[in-house]
């Protein structure tokens, strides 16, 4: 039973929380640290009955601890493929024995690379400074496309691939997250400061649907595009579709490239495939990469890349096919 004044409830805000407190964390807060979207959070609420959220006095939803705990394991599990009808209800301790928070064996299956290891082991030590300045040596001493190709986009499955083991925590994987941006950002401003011939078409807009939070993918593209020349322009992540057609006709965009984590719905992915599809007119190409399963049955008129060693391959088939132009 709920005890006053805060109470638990099922239906949806009027507005978004925007306050924490030692009661627990803003659902904003829970959407960061678990990776859990604001929009599946409340549908949980309504359809299982969990999680549920205190409230405060403005009426916005508090999370306590031991909630937020449970939400970190429920992720980790669907991420190893698990359905979440069939474990919202599950206790903790019985999540906690589907989702072991102990360390891999030595080449286990789903053991990182021992290659990465080092890496691995930076994270793992805090030490984000040596982080970040052994990212940066090793960008100059690859060249930004074998770094990208060959240490972050192996790295980046390595280190989602350990948390969801419980081998890091969140505030691990977003520091990798944030150091690794800020390394790639650098690169690629040098790459454009140093570019003595204008930028060539396509002219590319990168973002992701509303809601796909994570960002990485979406860099790593705009990187390898950038050594091709192309005129890159980035609103970031979660831009709403009405936007993202806005931008397209604001930019003259030949190619609106998005970027797809697993962590949205199938539906949610392919609704906003369709939706752009039959909005944009056809001369503007939708590319779309990353982890989602729903890119195995691309809406058609979308163009999946399975890899970011496609990118350099395809934007020279745009420039083919449009050299009249």
């Amino acid at each position: 039973m709920a005890q006053p004044p805060i109470t638990s409830k099922n239906n949806m805000p009027p507005d978004e929380p925007s306050s924490e407190d030692a009661r627990g964390l803003s659902i904003a807060a829970v959407e960061r640290d678990t990776g859990l979207s604001k929009d599946t959070l409340r549908m949980w609420e309504r359809r299982y009955g969990f999680p549920a959220p205190l409230r405060n006095a403005a009426d916005e939803r508090l999370y306590p601890a031991e909630q937020v705990y449970k939400l970190q394991l429920l992720r980790r599990l669907m991420m190893q493929g698990h359905r979440p009808g069939r474990i919202v209800a599950l206790p903790r301790e019985q999540l906690e024995a589907m989702a072991p928070r102990t360390p891999s064996p030595a080449g286990a299956a789903g053991a990182p690379d021992a290659r990465l290891e080092h890496w691995l082991a930076l994270l793992r030590g805090h030490d984000a400074e040596r982080l970040r300045r052994e990212l940066q040596q090793a960008q100059i001493r690859l060249g930004l496309e074998r770094f990208v190709t060959e240490l972050v986009a192996p790295l980046t499955t390595a280190v989602g691939e350990s948390w969801m083991r419980g081998e890091l925590q969140v505030f691990e994987e977003h520091l990798y997250s944030e150091t690794v941006h800020r390394v790639l950002r650098g690169a690629i401003a040098a790459l454009s400061a140093a570019e003595s011939s204008p930028l060539e078409r396509p002219r590319v807009l990168l973002t992701t649907m509303a809601q796909e939070p994570h960002g990485l993918g979406l860099l790593m593209a705009e990187a390898m595009m950038a050594l091709e020349g192309c005129h890159c322009v980035s609103l970031g992540v979660q831009t709403p579709v009405a936007d993202m057609l806005l931008a397209v006709t604001a930019h003259h965009t030949d190619v609106l490239a998005l970027s797809f984590s697993a962590q949205p719905a199938r539906a949610q992915v392919r609704d906003t495939l369709t939706a752009l599809r039959s909005a944009l007119p056809a001369r503007v190409e939708i590319w779309a990469g990353g982890s989602s399963p729903a890119l195995s049955r691309p809406p058609t008129g979308v163009q999946v890349l399975r890899s970011l060693q496609a990118l350099p391959r395809r934007v020279a088939e745009w420039r083919a096919a449009h050299a009249a132009a």
